[in-house]
């Protein structure tokens, strides 16, 4: 399946999704443990230590690679497999649109609603916070008001 633009080219993708999102969840939970021993100094170090071992991991699986949610990733996978197409809601507006995703339709967060956004080949590559407007444009001011202003 050919897809327009530089996709091929630039962007890479992890290869193991699921240690992704493994190492993904393994780091929320080491924040967590950081910030509950933070009353004792040498539990606090060692705990640092640890996430900071981790995050360096993290960092070089991720490096130079188009991010994508490992959740999100994982569940329109499972939707492939299964052949099912709901609507998978997400805050991840910084996600990048993967061939995999083609055929979808995921509700991105504005802030205020979800947006349902249907993915096509001509998306692959973009982010998906572009397809979801943050603000409402309600079009120019009239210029009579402008004019009338003036004088």
């Amino acid at each position: 399946m050919g897809f327009k633009g530089a996709w091929n080219k630039r962007n890479k993708l992890i290869e193991d999704p699921e240690k992704l999102l493994k190492l993904y969840k393994k780091i929320h939970r080491m924040h967590k443990r950081v910030r509950k021993v933070q009353h004792t100094q040498e539990l606090f170090n060692k705990a640092v230590e640890k996430y900071r071992l981790l995050l360096e991991e993290f960092k070089k699986l991720v490096d130079k690679k188009a991010w994508v949610d490992p959740k999100l990733w994982m569940r329109i996978r499972k939707m492939n497999e299964t052949g099912e197409r709901k609507v998978v809601k997400t805050y991840s507006r910084d996600t990048t649109i993967i061939p995999e995703f083609v055929g979808h339709t995921i509700a991105v967060h504005n802030g205020k609603t979800f947006v349902p956004v249907y993915i096509t080949s001509d998306m692959v590559g973009h982010k998906l916070g572009e397809f979801a407007p943050t603000r409402t444009f309600r079009g120019h001011p009239d210029k009579s008001a402008k004019a009338a202003k003036k004088k």
